[in-house]
């Protein structure tokens, strides 16, 4: 056994600044995003005036450098982790809506090339925030996560993707796309594809959930790409599985704060839900199970802070991203059900929350590039 380092207990108390971050960004949710949630599900997409609110957040150009028209400010995985926990905390969906382009503008700032930043990161702050698809979600569940569903023949110059990514947020209006893609001999790299580019096809698909926010496919055949439009430059080579790793702590602290959100709701809901002549939480039944979900829902946050954390102090983290991702995925889906099942025939109907949240949660397992820290 290990002694205990007392020059560095173990804590989690936020930051001052961590705190208001969280606060401006909890309070965001509960007024912005989730009074609008139910009518972007009906629209299909986020109204332009939430989409403007979403960008005056600044949780983009902050990372940006000065350089290219950003603040140059350095994030924590932990911090990031705790701005996607509160903004799912409204709504998953809308959340998603800023958590997509942040780790779009995260990977283009870390990996791209110096004529790939000018080009890319000036419109974050100035424009649209998704001018660039990011397409890392695998159209076949069977494929393995740190590998792709789009192979890239790399000869030269000349580069040729064949295959297709699903999931791609808002890829109507994007100009060009972030597409992984594995060569032969494994290594998974990212690539720019542009939009009119010969070879692209895109094809909008509805999924059960994250319904307001809308998701494209994008069918890549004999795409042909220059040397120069691979992520970095033609000899560059990303982490590949870091990446995927830093967007599952993403998706987990996501799936964290909608689960967080159902604890919420329910706990009141059986407290004032009366059935022959005393509220159900007085049953044994009712009351295991919200403790459960409590119980579920803190075990993930302490998995998600100390994933984040690993990766903050320069650790391996592959292992506990791994892990976390995994509970939330499994956990995440029980906590919907129980949710659901709580609220008996209210949680089937659109006049409470949780059958919204449940369908989004169902999400988690599936989407990996959604979120990133």
């Amino acid at each position: 056994m290990q002694d205990y380092n007392t020059d560095h207990p173990f804590d989690i108390t936020f930051s001052e600044e961590q705190q208001m971050t969280w606060d401006m960004l909890r309070k965001f949710a509960e007024t912005e995003l989730r009074p609008q949630a139910r009518q972007a599900e009906t629209d299909g997409r986020p109204s332009d005036d939430l989409l403007e609110k979403i960008k005056s957040l600044d949780l983009i150009s902050l990372i940006i450098p000065e350089l290219y028209g950003g603040m140059g400010l350095a994030q924590d995985a932990v911090s990031n982790a705790l701005s996607l926990e509160a903004l799912a905390y409204g709504d998953l969906s809308l959340a998603m809506s800023a958590s997509v382009p942040l780790l779009t503008a995260q990977i283009i700032t870390e990996h791209g090339s110096e004529e790939q930043k000018a080009e890319l990161l000036p419109e974050f702050v100035n424009g649209s925030i998704f001018h660039v698809g990011l397409g890392i979600n695998n159209t076949s569940l069977s494929t393995d996560p740190y590998q792709s569903s789009v192979l890239a023949d790399e000869n030269g110059e000349e580069i040729i993707l064949s295959g297709s990514k699903t999931g791609i947020a808002f890829a109507d209006e994007a100009k060009t796309f972030l597409i992984s893609a594995s060569n032969e001999s494994g290594e998974c790299n990212l690539y720019f594809v542009n939009k009119d580019q010969e070879g692209v096809e895109l094809e909008q698909k509805e999924f059960m959930g994250l319904k307001g926010t809308p998701l494209s496919q994008i069918n890549l055949s004999n795409c042909k790409i220059k040397a120069s439009q691979k992520l970095g430059g033609h000899n560059y080579s990303i982490n590949y599985e870091s990446l995927v790793d830093s967007s599952r702590i993403g998706m987990s602290a996501l799936a964290l704060g909608v689960c967080q959100a159902v604890l919420d709701y329910v706990v009141p809901y059986t407290n004032e839900r009366v059935a022959f002549d005393e509220p159900i939480s007085n049953r044994q039944s009712v009351a295991f199970m919200v403790a459960d979900i409590a119980i579920e829902t803190e075990a993930l946050r302490l998995m998600v802070y100390k994933s984040a954390a690993l990766k903050d102090l320069d650790s391996d983290f592959h292992k506990q991203a791994s892990l976390t991702y995994r509970f939330a995925t499994h956990h995440g889906m029980k906590i919907g059900t129980d949710g659901v099942q709580l609220l008996g025939g209210h949680g089937f109907t659109h006049e409470h929350p949780v059958e919204l949240w449940y369908r989004n949660l169902r999400a988690i397992g599936i989407f990996e590039g959604g979120a990133g820290v």
